[in-house]
């Protein structure tokens, strides 16, 4: 294999690139070390040994990056990817990550809907969690679990379209019908049920909605 480019990625790295296609990063130092110049010959030997390093690096990295924060698969592919590592180094880090528990998009999908339920909507939710690339499927399944309804007819959604109205309406006597459809639509919007809406807002109000 033969080093076609080195590219300055800051101060510190350098992006490698062989036959002509990136493979991996290593710091100035470490280049300045090998003595590697454009035009070098990249023995198996020496290409195999670097690549065990990036392996331990990336499997660091990753670790790292779970380290104060869960995240999906999706997400920490993506961390990696801008990180400098080739998807072949991002598999073998997933793999070992995963291996260990470290990441579980059903687990990490369960969580942020438990603990987001009461103050957004179902639609909301979703979204977010999809731009994480968790399954549509996942997310339906997850919902059935989390959103109980509880004994007064009333499931986690009841409970954030009421808390949103609580924060929109101070007093119900100075609320006009022009107000009603603008606090129905501005809930609509962020994706409540419509007809949860209208049986809260009907609650609160004697004239209903």
């Amino acid at each position: 294999m033969i080093v076609t480019q080195l590219e300055e990625v800051d101060r510190t790295k350098v992006k490698v690139y062989l036959d002509g296609e990136y493979h991996f990063m290593l710091y100035k130092k470490e280049v300045e070390q090998l003595n590697m110049e454009v035009g070098d010959e990249l023995t198996s030997e020496l290409y195999d040994k670097i690549m065990a390093e990036i392996v331990v690096r990336a499997k660091m990295k990753a670790i790292n990056l779970l380290k104060f924060m869960d995240r999906t698969e999706y997400v920490l592919r993506n961390k990696l990817k801008d990180a400098g590592y080739i998807e072949g180094i991002i598999d073998i880090a997933i793999d070992y990550v995963k291996g260990y528990g470290y990441i579980n998009d059903e687990r990490y999908a369960a969580s942020y809907i438990e603990s987001r339920k009461r103050s957004k909507s179902k639609r909301m939710i979703a979204n977010e969690l999809q731009r994480k690339g968790i399954s549509k499927d996942m997310i339906d399944n997850i919902f059935e679990l989390v959103y109980e309804v509880d004994e007064e007819g009333e499931d986690a959604e009841d409970i954030a379209i009421k808390k949103e109205l609580s924060k929109k309406i101070k007093n119900k006597r100075d609320l006009r019908p022009e107000l009603k459809k603008k606090i129905y639509a501005s809930l609509f919007r962020k994706g409540y049920n419509s007809s949860k809406i209208r049986k809260h807002i009907g609650d609160i109000y004697d004239d209903g909605f």
